[in-house]
């Protein structure tokens, strides 16, 4: 009666990468999966090192966020004439996404008083008082930014980053690791044939 083999033991994917280092003594390693090896390492390893790269950069535009935040602050402005729907022109550029009402407004600064077209949520007339942002020296500027808002863009900038560059990375390894395969199988079909071919 014939003996069955005993199923092969299926092997971790840590065990197979580990035996698969640049490092190992096995001699049955192509010079080919050496520097295969090498590149999958040193590709790891810049992704890995991506990371707090995409973290900085979070922390950096929080950081310029709050700053942003510090130095916007909100004063009184009367209105001098009747909102109007405000037209395409850089002058009108500053305001709320969504706001079309605009008027001209007096406002008062440290360095004296102020007018300009600012922006309302809803229509007004003139003598109304409405609450418009301002940067240190008085000048107009948009809405403060919302903190949630500015961490979902801080996060998704960071991520993106990450992505980005990650794949930039990834993409190259991967197309080299295709072609050392195909390379490797030919290899193996070429021995596969030299060792069915019977001696002379």
């Amino acid at each position: 009666m014939r003996r069955e083999e005993p199923e092969p033991v299926p092997v971790a994917a840590p065990i197979r990468w580990w035996r698969l280092r640049p490092w190992s003594r096995n001699h049955l390693m192509r010079a080919s999966d050496r520097i295969e090896a090498t590149l999958i390492l040193l590709t790891s390893a810049v992704v890995l090192l991506l990371i707090p790269v995409a973290a900085a950069t979070h922390t950096r535009l929080e950081h310029q966020t709050q700053a942003l935040r510090a130095g916007v602050h909100q004063v009184p402005a009367v209105l001098l004439e009747d909102t109007y729907l405000a037209p395409d022109t850089p002058e009108y550029a500053i305001r709320p996404a969504g706001s079309q009402n605009t008027a001209r407004a007096r406002w008062s600064t440290p360095h004296g008083v102020r007018t300009g077209a600012v922006p309302t949520n809803t229509p007004a007339q003139a003598g109304q008082t409405i609450t418009i942002s301002v940067d240190a020296d008085g000048n107009l500027t948009g809405p403060i930014p919302d903190s949630r808002e500015n961490t979902v863009l801080a996060v998704t900038a960071a991520c993106g980053l990450w992505a980005l560059t990650s794949g930039a990375v990834l993409l190259p390894t991967a197309l080299a690791h295709r072609l050392f395969t195909r390379n490797r199988l030919q290899h193996w079909a070429h021995d596969w044939r030299q060792f069915d071919t019977p001696p002379a």
